[in-house]
């Protein structure tokens, strides 16, 4: 490329890698010479050189959930503006699963990671976290990187939904929680009960199924608590994917 475009191999390497060093003359004779020789660079040889890729790392529980496909969709869309690419990995929720996909990440070198991972304990997370500096936590707070967590108060949320109903009039309300052990569902069903201790009404187990938190299994949960006689007058759910089914 330097010898077709008739300039040193340092400013060959000056334009690719967008230097201001780089004339606008020397910009389009090197950019001429790759084009005519189809020369692209090597993004695995560069990656090892800089010890770094232009990559994003995503760790989710399950793509194919609605709730991390929209997760999936706006780190991609900020990955694209920053001239990065995004690379996903999946956990199912699974400590081993997690890990895998964390550290299989990390290995391809990626700038960064943005992780949703609830089943790592704390003290093997804080040794990826340390690992790797540029790793965030989504939907978990992990003592000592708080300024690298973003979690959202589940027990809140859920607690509002059912106060909601509540004011509404309504003193039978059932709930389809999550089968998943995960924090997430413990904190909300706590929600669900503070809700109902706060307004005097005794909380119920026979009004509280379980099932997977999609619409398949809302449908599922919904179904068990009907077949334990329609003493309720509303139900509160764990997500919108388990309300809809």
């Amino acid at each position: 490329v330097a010898r077709l475009a008739g300039v040193s191999v340092a400013t060959v390497s000056r334009v690719i890698n967008n230097s201001p060093k780089a004339s606008e003359a020397s910009r389009l004779a090197v950019h001429s010479a790759m084009e005519s020789l189809s020369y692209h660079p090597n993004a695995n040889a560069r990656a090892l050189a800089q010890q770094t890729t232009e990559t994003v790392g995503l760790v989710v529980g399950d793509v194919s959930d609605p709730f991390f496909g929209a997760m999936v969709k706006a780190v991609e869309q900020v990955a694209y503006h920053t001239g990065n690419f995004l690379l996903i990995g999946n956990g199912y929720h699974n400590e081993q699963k997690e890990r895998q996909a964390i550290e299989q990440l990390i290995r391809h070198r990626c700038a960064a990671l943005v992780v949703h991972a609830k089943m790592i304990p704390d003290a093997d997370l804080a040794s990826l976290m340390k690992q790797m500096p540029g790793m965030v936590l989504i939907n978990r707070i992990l003592p000592g990187f708080e300024n690298r967590c973003i979690a959202l108060d589940d027990r809140y949320g859920a607690w509002l939904a059912t106060r909601h109903l509540i004011q509404q009039g309504h003193t039978r309300i059932g709930y389809l929680c999550s089968n998943h052990s995960i924090s997430d569902a413990e904190d909300r069903l706590q929600g669900y009960y503070d809700a109902l201790a706060e307004s005097g009404i005794a909380a119920n187990d026979r009004l509280v199924t379980f099932g997977e938190p999609d619409e398949s299994g809302g449908e599922q949960a919904m179904t068990e608590l009907l077949g334990r006689g329609r003493n309720f007058t509303a139900v509160a759910c764990y997500n919108d994917s388990m309300a809809a089914g």
